[in-house]
């Protein structure tokens, strides 16, 4: 609850002639908490806060478990502690949300002054990545108390995906060796149902340091794997936080987040609690930096994944031959001509051409990337593939905009919303609005303004992000539709016909029978 020394500073403001908006950026507070001080006496406020201090909280039934840790782990987080209490009852989510029992974490810690070390590192903001474009690679290690008492090292391998933050994690009892780290590798892209462009390592830690143990990268097995996957590396310097730093986070996450304070009694179990913790909440927690689901976000960018058993061990590597890409970006296949986008030529470019359900992916040799995907002509001789040319150059770009705000029919927001489409990609404004505008050619109107609606809650503004959503909300929509027809579908056995129904008669004589007995 907000102290004595802020709601004097709000009345101050008050009395000083500031609106309401003002105040909240001077003081950097909830502009919710601003109006329900806003005209609060100072007897109120004094009668709220003896209130707030004698009243039951939700969590209260937890206060001798929280005091518990805290008093045994000084160090742990509020959010380890509220992760301990879904586990150790059995739930997925709990009658106070996280935000209100950091609250009342740090009122016990005062109360019983146990205070908590602070630790602080320095990182700098890096752009975003496209979706499947990225992921990181880094390995830790932990020292546990086991169930004899002792303590006993074990080690892990994290792997997350840049663009939406989905975090997988892998335990083992010894130190990663080559054939190790490609087994984690595997089961990381099983897990996740592909793999993405390039992966991220730290050359010092890979090569030379003891929480890995390894001479990893460029031992003949991996260098091996390497070449079958196809995917490209990047190798970043130690103390490079900008490019390695989503990485440190999930690791030091999965240690100090998942790992400590846990009683370490076989790997098997560790690993199975472990997957329930990425799924129960380092998935599903909003990340701090993009304000989004990770697992939410994942349903999209694992379309961008390239399928790892499908073709990258054995299509790619066996069977299938590489194609050139012509000058007219164009690739031969099969006596047909398949298109991939305008700029994708250069000199010595080669694709795979996969064919799998009657349609063939034209893929980068190199990076797996997608650059298209059509049909399979059975014929012969023809040019597959229209020519796409997203920009309308017939339109000026003032008509093109206003065609595209009254596709938004009376939304509100929608000037705020292109503004900052114009403003942070003014070199792409064109194609920006061409996206949006094809948006409303291919999807339901409703759909795209509540799309729209969501980005503006976000402060999402692009048409990428507009189309994300769009898909997202359209992907909710059939789920629920599916689950809706599964809860309310009558059984087989009971599917037609009438039920039988008695005479009246029979339970007259009935009742007259027990009478009679009577």
């Amino acid at each position: 609850m907000t102290n004595w020394m802020m709601y004097g500073k709000i009345q101050e403001y008050k009395r000083n002639g500031l609106n309401k908006s003002q105040v909240q950026r001077r003081l950097g507070i909830d502009y919710k908490t601003i109006l329900k001080y806003w005209d609060m006496s100072p007897d109120e406020f004094a009668d709220k806060r003896v209130n707030a201090e004698s009243r039951t909280r939700k969590a209260d039934p937890y206060k001798d478990y929280v005091i518990e840790c805290l008093q045994k782990y000084s160090d742990m987080s509020a959010a380890q502690i509220y992760d301990w209490i879904k586990e150790r009852v059995g739930r997925t989510e709990l009658s106070f949300k996280e935000r209100a029992f950091r609250n009342y974490v740090r009122h016990i810690r005062k109360e019983y002054d146990i205070k908590k070390p602070d630790t602080v590192r320095q990182y700098e903001a890096v752009d975003e990545l496209d979706m499947g474009k990225q992921a990181q690679v880094d390995m830790g290690e932990i020292s546990l108390e086991t169930s004899s008492g002792r303590h006993k090292k074990i080690y892990c391998f994290a792997m997350v995906m840049s663009c939406s933050r989905h975090k997988f994690v892998l335990w083992q009892e010894k130190p990663f060796s080559t054939d190790s780290f490609i087994q984690a590798h595997i089961k990381a892209f099983t897990f996740y149902g592909g793999r993405p462009q390039e992966i991220v390592y730290d050359q010092d830690k890979i090569l030379a340091v003891s929480e890995n143990h390894g001479d990893i990268i460029y031992t003949e097995g991996f260098q091996n794997y390497v070449n079958t996957v196809k995917f490209s590396i990047f190798l970043c310097h130690g103390s490079d936080p900008e490019s390695k730093g989503k990485i440190e986070n999930v690791v030091r996450y999965a240690k100090h987040g998942f790992a400590e304070h846990r009683v370490f009694k076989d790997i098997h179990s560790f690993n199975e609690d472990c997957i329930a913790w990425l799924n129960r909440t380092a998935n599903v927690k909003t990340n701090d930096t993009t304000k989004k689901i990770p697992a939410e976000v994942f349903t999209l960018e694992k379309e961008h994944l390239i399928p790892v058993s499908e073709y990258s061990f054995e299509k790619a590597v066996n069977e299938s031959i590489s194609y050139q890409v012509r000058k007219d970006n164009i690739v031969l296949f099969k006596s047909n001509r398949y298109r991939v986008p305008k700029g994708t030529y250069a000199k010595g470019k080669r694709v795979y051409m996969i064919l799998m359900d009657g349609i063939v992916s034209i893929v980068d040799t190199q990076t797996g990337e997608v650059y298209a995907k059509h049909p399979l002509c059975t014929g012969k001789g023809q040019l597959i593939g229209q020519k796409r040319d997203e920009r309308d150059k017939s339109r000026s770009l003032l008509e093109l905009e206003d065609s595209v705000k009254e596709l938004f029919g009376n939304a509100d927001g929608v000037s705020e919303f292109l503004d900052s489409i114009h403003q942070e990609k003014s070199r792409y404004y064109r194609d920006q609005l061409g996206v949006i505008r094809k948006l409303f050619e291919d999807w339901d109107k409703q759909l795209i303004l509540k799309a729209f609606q969501y980005c503006m809650e976000k402060e999402l503004y692009s048409a990428s992000e507009l189309k994300s959503s769009v898909i997202y909300l359209e992907s909710v929509r059939k789920e629920q539709k599916a689950a809706d027809n599964k809860t309310f579908a009558l059984p087989e056995k009971y599917r037609g016909g009438s039920p039988n129904v008695r005479d009246l008669r029979d339970y007259e004589e009935a009742m007259n029978r027990r009478v009679a007995g009577e």
